[in-house]
């Protein structure tokens, strides 16, 4: 009997660290999405808020300093942005006349490297889609192999509480049955008493 006791306060303590795949996916999940929230927090809230109070202090200590200073990141801002649209301008244009002479002296190459390239990123495509499959196809057999060993467990605890009830429901039993016997025995002494009397 007291072995049953302290294996049960063992089970206990095992059991709150959790050993079901289900709950543990839920709290690993509980915490990365705590983390995203304060990550998010901290980015689209707090730094904005703190930013912009730094801000209106910079704007009444100094306004002329300040506004000149906007003006001329935004004017930086427009330069390089220029400069980038039109030198992907300048790229695409550069390309397209390579890619139109090379068709006009070799029309059936360039058509055949370009259904090569067709064929190759169909490929990738299709590997890609492969890959993903297989992952998912492993997350989905991990998250059946967690649920199966879940399911387990909880059988296991069904059979284990089980067999401790029965055997307390016999132990229970077995001292009720003494107990009666006691009593019928007692009865049966106190009978032959008056009997031989």
């Amino acid at each position: 009997m007291a072995q049953a006791k302290k294996s049960r306060g063992t089970r206990k303590k095992t059991t709150s660290k959790t050993r079901f795949y289900v709950v543990k996916t839920v709290q690993e999940t509980r915490n990365r999405v705590a983390d995203k929230l304060e990550d998010y927090s901290q980015t689209y809230i707090d730094r904005p808020i703190k930013n912009g109070k730094a801000l209106v202090n910079d704007l009444k200590k100094a306004p002329r300093k300040t506004l000149s200073a906007w003006i001329d990141d935004g004017k930086e801002t427009l330069a390089d942005l220029n400069k980038e649209t039109r030198q992907s301008v300048g790229d695409m244009i550069k390309d397209g006349r390579a890619f139109l002479t090379k068709a006009g002296k070799k029309p059936r190459q360039t058509l055949n490297d370009v259904l090569d390239d067709g064929k190759a990123k169909i490929e990738d495509l299709r590997e890609d889609t492969r890959s993903r499959m297989a992952e998912l196809k492993a997350d989905t057999r991990s998250v059946l192999e967690g649920i199966g060993n879940d399911a387990r467990l909880v059988v296991d605890e069904v059979v284990y509480g089980g067999r401790q009830t029965v055997a307390l429901g016999i132990a229970k039993g077995a001292r009720g049955v003494a107990q009666r016997a006691k009593r019928l025995n007692k009865k049966l002494e106190a009978f032959q008493r008056t009997v031989a009397a």
